[in-house]
């Protein structure tokens, strides 16, 4: 069995290569937002004197009374970080549904509307993953 590769002069950059590098880069980003946001909150509770269960509790439950970390820059840097965190994993997961829906539709046209259908849909659902998180 022989394997054939191009190089990287030779592939051209189209919607499939960027779809692949948009995945891989998103994932390695979702990796950096949790990591982000431990290194975040263990910040916070040595500023503040927290124990790891405030710490978890921030993590889950940021603008909650009686929180000790619950200073409101934290608050909004905690709803920026999980709203960045809810945009980069609905991008993630949209590729990996047009990659799946591509596989069972075989028309250039059932694949533009299935393309089209999961956009729309990815886009309204994080506007209001957006608006749930802000107004909470």
């Amino acid at each position: 069995m022989t394997t054939r590769t191009l190089p990287i002069s030779k592939r051209g950059f189209n919607f499939e290569t960027f779809m692949w590098a948009f995945t891989r880069f998103t994932a390695i980003a979702m990796y950096g937002f949790v990591l982000a946001g431990m290194i975040g909150g263990l910040i916070a509770s040595a500023q503040t004197g927290a124990d790891l269960g405030e710490v978890f509790y921030w993590a889950f439950f940021p603008n909650m009374a009686g929180n000790p970390l619950g200073q409101i820059w934290m608050t909004i840097l905690a709803k920026l970080m999980v709203i960045a965190f809810v945009l980069t994993a609905c991008g993630h997961g949209v590729h990996g549904a047009l990659e799946i829906w591509d596989d069972y539709f075989a028309s250039e046209g059932a694949r533009r509307w299935a393309r089209n259908f999961v956009i729309i849909y990815a886009f309204v659902a994080s506007l209001i993953a957006i608006y749930v998180i802000w107004t909470a």
